[in-house]
């Protein structure tokens, strides 16, 4: 279901029979992310009587018990009431989430305060970890000497949403070190890996500070693009390297189409290679990525980051996927040690498994989505050419000269990541990245931050 520009600001309410025609094609997740947007804007008003679980999953094609499991997440959230006789009925939106947050709003300090580079929260847009550590200091093997690759109760949390089914599975503390440890697993000691760019930002460093050659793979709305994959694996690529959501792409993520593409040239050209699926956004994402899991059974390796949703302190990623490499990252991992706390990993299946923390975290996932769209209008509105992949948490701005408008910038305090992090070959014009769940929501500040924006891109092209 998308909403148009009329049901986003609640002027023009659904009906039972839009519901139905509009699931198709969506995820259990997507599917009830959809139903609490429109269940808060006022477009599924209240009074409002569902389509039964069976007429839901005929539409949608998804399992009953997986649409009985989305309604029962509504009623968590208090969006929705069930009665024995009366069917499933929109009681309205719940008003701010009842999961506290980490931290107050921060003070606007100047743009030197403000990290634009990230693209990671302040406090104020994360859960309070105090009940989720709390829970799993109570779990009763706490402390125990048996190592596992992965608890027991994040494994449960995990699985269900997993894209495809994983054959093994193993914990690595942040994002970065994940995806450079399963790299090194799937990949020969200084031997070429292909990487869809603009990528997630130290993944060409670190794969190169290891000694891997690094390919790029360039990528237009449909995701990574065929042939720019075929060269990259004729050049001698046996690793691919792609974002499934295109969070930190320039235009979106990967089509199902493209997908087919893909899994194609892959199959054809290297059968032997591996792919390596980064999932940045975790529960922040507006839908959940597909996968080249199904298609490529037993080759491909998701990575999953829950950092961006519950903050770095948790330092968990789940690694799921082929047998081989995955069993190579638990190698690597502490030279073979599990070592990954059972704290932490507890901490976070708790806070996957608590229905307000969801809300929180849906609620920030709008916040970014938010801050992406609010800048690049201010930018638009100066005639500057812009790219918001899905999530927000990034709004790309052309700019002929990069290191004049680079300097430009950071005399204003306002810190950029170079595109020699994203791109194998900067791109000329350059694309600057600025990450924006930092941002104040002060409209008078992000006009402040567009006009510096659009006054160093307009500089450095007569610079240029």
């Amino acid at each position: 279901m998308t909403t148009t520009g009329s049901d986003a600001a609640g002027t023009t309410p659904a009906t039972p029979t839009d519901l139905i025609t509009s699931v198709r094609g969506l995820s259990g997740p997507a599917l009830a992310e959809q139903l609490t947007a429109w269940i808060e804007q006022g477009v599924l008003a209240p009074g409002t009587r569902l389509p039964t679980i069976e007429e839901v999953a005929h539409a949608s094609g998804l399992g009953r018990s997986t649409v009985a499991g989305t309604w029962s997440l509504l009623v968590d959230r208090g969006l929705v009431t069930t009665r024995r006789r009366g069917g499933t009925i929109v009681s309205g939106p719940t008003g701010a989430p009842t999961w506290p947050r980490a931290g107050e709003a921060p003070v606007f300090a100047g743009w030197s305060s403000v990290d634009l580079s990230s693209a990671h929260p302040t406090t104020d847009r994360l859960p309070d970890l105090l009940e989720a550590f709390a829970h799993s200091l109570r779990e009763p093997q706490t402390n125990s000497l048996r190592r596992e690759a992965i608890t027991p109760a994040l494994l449960d949390a995990v699985r269900q949403d997993w894209p495809f089914d994983a054959a093994e599975w193993v914990t690595v503390s942040g994002a970065g070190e994940a995806t450079l440890l399963t790299a090194e697993a799937a990949t020969a000691p200084g031997g070429l890996i292909a990487v869809q760019e603009p990528a997630v930002s130290g993944t060409i460093g670190n794969l190169r500070s290891v000694g891997f050659e690094v390919v790029g793979v360039a990528s237009d709305a449909a995701g990574p693009l065929p042939d720019a994959l075929e060269r990259a694996l004729a050049a001698g690529a046996r690793t691919f390297v792609y974002q499934p959501g295109g969070e930190f792409s320039l235009q979106g993520g990967v089509t199902t189409a493209r997908l087919a593409e893909l899994a194609a040239v892959l199959t054809e050209h290297a059968p032997d290679a591996w792919v390596l699926e980064e999932d940045v956004l975790g529960p922040l994402a507006p839908v959940r990525p597909p996968s080249l899991g199904e298609l490529l059974p037993g080759r491909v390796v998701r990575i999953t980051s829950f950092c961006r949703a519950f903050g770095l302190d948790l330092r968990t990623t789940v690694v799921g996927g082929a047998r081989d490499v995955v069993l190579g990252v638990r190698r690597l991992r502490s030279h073979g040690i599990l070592a990954q706390s059972r704290i932490l990993q507890n901490a976070l299946a708790y806070l996957l498994a608590t229905p307000s923390v969801g809300t929180l975290v849906a609620d920030s996932a709008r916040w970014y989505a938010d801050r992406g769209r609010d800048l690049a209008r201010a930018l638009a509105a100066r005639d500057v050419r812009t790219a918001t992949p899905p999530g927000g948490l990034v709004v790309w701005l052309r700019a002929e000269n990069e290191d004049e408008a680079l300097v430009e910038l950071g005399a204003r305090g306002i810190v950029l990541t170079p595109s020699s992090r994203t791109f194998v070959t900067p791109p000329r014009p350059a694309w600057l990245r600025v990450a924006t769940p930092q941002i104040p929501a002060d409209p008078e500040r992000v006009e402040e931050l567009a006009e510096a924006l659009a006054g160093a891109a307009r500089g450095a092209l007569l610079a240029g």
